[in-house]
């Protein structure tokens, strides 16, 4: 699968990472959202950023010295309205939000969830229901037995004996605290 890697404007080779367990058929621009998994961060808009780097900008040129803050606001002037014109008209934000908001309808719609995998980095869309009946399936199935004590008690004896042992070996001195 092939997907448009946009912050360095090249196609990427992809492998599919996301397991539809529905009828739910996704675009391919939805499936390459899908894929990029539930991790991945679209991109903020230019206006916000926008004004915390030109807020930083002030301010870094504010402390220093007056008699040469004049250039250096001329300097970063230029400097901001040369990234303001190359990226005023970048609306890939909008665009992944729009298709973000296409596959939650969908999903909303056909009463199906996003899930993690059990093992991998694998993305399952699966429909509620069936999610809630494996689930129930696999807590009332044997992998489960009650201990008839809690078995974190010894292993909390363990570290304390340990911590002690090593307070021996440790010079404590009040200056170093």
């Amino acid at each position: 699968m092939l997907y448009w890697d946009t912050p360095h404007g090249r196609w990427q080779q992809t492998y599919p990472r996301t397991v539809n367990l529905t009828n739910i058929q996704f675009t391919n621009e939805e499936q390459a959202i899908l894929d990029r998994r539930l991790q991945y961060s679209l991109q903020k808009s230019f206006t916000s950023s926008w004004t915390t780097l030109a807020l930083e900008t002030e301010h870094a040129i504010k402390l220093l010295d007056n008699k040469i803050q004049n250039s250096f606001w001329i300097l970063a002037a230029k400097q901001l309205k040369q990234l303001y014109n190359a990226n005023h008209s970048n609306t890939i934000h909008k665009r992944q939000l729009y298709v973000l908001k296409q596959i939650r309808q969908k999903i909303m719609q056909g009463n199906a969830m996003i899930a993690h995998a059990d093992k991998g980095k694998t993305t399952l869309i699966i429909y509620t229901q069936d999610y809630t009946d494996k689930v129930h399936t696999f807590l009332s199935g044997k992998s489960f037995c009650t201990l008839t004590n809690n078995p974190t008690h010894k292993d909390h004896k363990t570290i304390h004996k340990t911590l002690i042992k090593c307070n021996k070996f440790i010079e404590k001195n009040i200056s170093d605290i």
